[in-house]
């Protein structure tokens, strides 16, 4: 069938940008390091767990920031199988592992915030993040610090 009738097609242009690619995330907060070395020196190399979790952290705060669910989820992943680890002697202290829940919570912020693409929100938790991360890294170098301090020596 044929119709006599004009057909009108009306363009729309359509504004698709992609948010994130749009926004500006904050450079990361310095992080707290502890070297290979460091943690040889303080019985703390065994502790596998700790060592995946540190590297996976320092690999995660070079990354740039679009698609970060799926670190984020991998870090929560690290945390867990870290808090649920035997911690050594020196270190298994209640301040250490409440540090490590409050990061464990902001990484469920993050990414809350990453799977809802609330991105000034997850700029802001992970710079938050990242100060709790290094909260919790401070207090174990002042722990080592203080058995060093008080050792006694023979």
């Amino acid at each position: 069938m044929n119709s006599c009738k004009e057909s009108s097609k009306t363009s729309v242009k359509q504004n698709i940008k992609d948010s994130i690619v749009s926004f500006k995330f904050k450079p990361p907060k310095k992080i707290i390091s502890l070297p290979v070395k460091y943690r040889i020196r303080n019985n703390m190399f065994s502790w596998l767990e700790f060592g995946v979790f540190i590297d996976g952290f320092e690999n995660f705060t070079k990354l740039n920031q679009q698609g970060n669910l799926v670190f984020i989820k991998d870090l929560e992943t690290k945390a867990m199988t870290l808090s649920k680890s035997n911690y050594p002697k020196h270190i298994d202290l209640p301040d250490i592992r409440s540090r490590l829940k409050v990061v464990q919570t902001i990484l469920m912020q993050c990414r809350f915030h990453s799977e809802n693409k609330n991105w000034e929100e997850l700029d802001s938790s992970l710079q938050n993040l990242h100060i709790s991360y290094n909260s919790f890294i401070s207090r174990i170098k002042s722990v080592n610090d203080e058995i060093i301090l008080f050792k006694v020596k023979d």
